[in-house]
């Protein structure tokens, strides 16, 4: 689904596109789309790898176009990745090539002309599961914050069946487990999903506040899985997760320091004891 024409009346940043980059060689090349705003900046950008969804089984990374385009008129680097689908290779293929298209974008941070420091992870569904995952696993700063749409946080025995995996490993690889290695994450959900529970979201939200991790919530009334397809909502949903990035990464200092001036603005609004 595409979101097209002009944004509060002006016109919308030209995307240029770049597609089928390998970006691993292996038992057959792997590729990604790189999408970015026509500009004459030459300052690295902040980077999104985005992921699409499908059970881990079905999908392209054709799926995600709108959002890599949207993504891209925001002013990131955006990389529609694809990834090994179950079925022609078992688990953890997806989960592995994700990790190395993370990698492969830090190595080629230079060329992509992206700031590897500010590297994001956008993911839907089975692509948020896999964005979430990646992000605890691999640690340190390679992932600067994640944004994930209606994923599955905490696995059942279906999702043991669908992964071809035992279920006594199903708990490595819910989300839920590693909330204290998570980056910045906002998790997107809708109250009418039946196919990944919106309690799902909030169960992650607050396991990961509850140990000190920065997360945001967006619950959305009434709204079924695949929401972001609905008219507006792709691109109220990543304004918000470009919003997110912002205030917890790029503009991080910018945003503390104004955070700390209004603190400041109510505590001097507070009576003093004895002056009320």
């Amino acid at each position: 689904m595409s979101e097209s024409g002009t944004n509060n009346g002006a016109p919308r940043p030209e995307v240029r596109v770049q597609s089928g980059e390998i970006y691993l060689e292996g038992a057959r090349p792997l590729r990604w789309d790189v999408y970015r705003r026509e500009t004459v900046e030459t300052a690295a950008r902040p980077a999104v790898i985005v992921l699409h969804g499908g059970g881990w089984r079905m999908g392209d990374r054709g799926m995600v176009t709108p959002a890599a385009t949207i993504l891209a008129e925001l002013g990131f680097v955006a990389l529609a990745v694809e990834y090994r689908l179950l079925g022609e290779a078992p688990w953890p293929a997806p989960l592995d090539d994700v990790t190395a298209a993370i990698r492969s974008a830090v190595d080629q941070a230079d060329s992509l002309g992206i700031d590897p420091s500010q590297l994001f992870l956008a993911g839907y569904s089975a692509g948020g599961h896999l964005a979430l995952l990646a992000a605890s696993q691999l640690g340190g700063p390679a992932v600067a914050g994640v944004a994930a749409f209606f994923a599955p946080t905490r696995l059942g025995p279906e999702h043991a069946g669908m992964l071809g995996v035992e279920l006594a490993a199903i708990a490595e690889l819910s989300p839920i487990t590693f909330a204290g290695r998570l980056p910045p994450a906002i998790l997107f959900a809708g109250d009418g999903d039946r196919m990944v529970p919106a309690s799902q979201a909030i169960e992650l939200h607050a396991a990961m506040r509850a140990v000190g991790r920065t997360a945001d919530l967006r619950l959305y009334s009434d709204l079924i899985h695949e929401f972001v397809r609905l008219p507006g909502m792709m691109r109220t949903t990543l304004e918000d997760a470009a919003a997110f990035f912002r205030r917890t990464v790029v503009d991080h200092d910018e945003f503390t320091e104004a955070s700390g001036r209004l603190a400041a603005w109510w505590q001097s609004m507070i009576p003093k004891r004895g002056e009320a």
